[in-house]
């Protein structure tokens, strides 16, 4: 009896934790589903502070994120560091760089680095783990929204997204031609059965990064998964380079120009 009373305990816990985590999933991490159309650009307020999940990375709860990020995320800043290849002479950027473990744990060699987030208290958490840099010049931490980045064109040579939203077309304006680019998903949408949205945004699977970043220029598109997070790397297409139009026009004449 005893045997059989603890069987139906474990099956009954078993079956909430299963519940649970579903609720959880689907309206704590999805935000729940609306009839709303999704909105592309909900994802860049979201989490901003006064955003719906603002405090996942805001007030007591952000202090703890700040901490744990490092640890949970240290296997996908592996195979982001693998798949970028930061040079020495790079200049890089961390959109969404939460509290800076990416630059400070993989990015020591680089010439210098930059962090944009939009949430105070990961900013202060990225400046005190950036405070030599910063102080000798080769590290900045910013305020501000990927939606619309506050930088010059061709401003960096390389960038990364870990787990942090971005808008593919100004990440190819900010980057030099010939620049690389790193972006992962923590949880991109593997079959249509799942959520089409997460707090009101449009989620994605492989196909949709893939045509979205060569929509935005990006070329030679690769694709990694660590876990159930999904990484894509593109390259911005170098410059051409001067002198091989007219060369190609001296092999190959305009049709009719003969006979002008």
């Amino acid at each position: 009896m005893r045997r059989r009373t603890a069987i139906s305990l474990v099956i009954g816990t078993a079956v909430v934790a299963v519940t649970v985590g579903a609720f959880v999933r689907r309206w704590i991490w999805y935000g729940g589903e609306t009839s709303t159309p999704p909105d592309e650009d909900a994802i860049f307020t979201v989490f901003a502070p006064g955003g719906r999940g603002s405090f996942f990375v805001n007030g007591p709860i952000g202090r703890v994120m700040a901490r744990l990020m490092p640890i949970v995320e240290r296997g996908v800043y592996d195979a982001a560091a693998e798949m970028i290849e930061l040079q020495s002479e790079d200049d890089l950027l961390d959109i969404g760089s939460g509290p800076g473990a990416f630059l400070a744990t993989k990015a020591t060699h680089v010439r210098r680095v930059v962090g944009i987030d939009p949430s105070p208290v990961m900013l202060r958490e990225a400046e005190r783990r950036l405070a030599d840099r910063i102080a000798a010049g080769t590290a900045r931490i910013v305020t501000g929204s990927a939606a619309a980045l506050p930088f010059d064109d061709g401003e960096f040579s390389a960038a990364t997204a870990i787990f942090a939203p971005a808008r593919f077309s100004e990440v190819a304006r900010v980057l030099r031609p010939g620049g690389r680019f790193v972006m992962a998903d923590p949880d991109p949408r593997m079959r249509d059965k799942e959520p089409s949205t997460s707090w009101g945004a449009p989620r994605w699977g492989e196909a949709d990064y893939r045509r979205k970043l060569e929509e935005a220029g990006f070329t030679d598109v690769t694709v990694r998964f660590v876990g159930s997070a999904l990484l894509m790397a593109g390259h911005k297409p170098p410059a051409s380079v001067p002198g091989e139009r007219v060369q190609a026009d001296e092999r190959e004449p305009v049709a009719g120009a003969a006979g002008a």
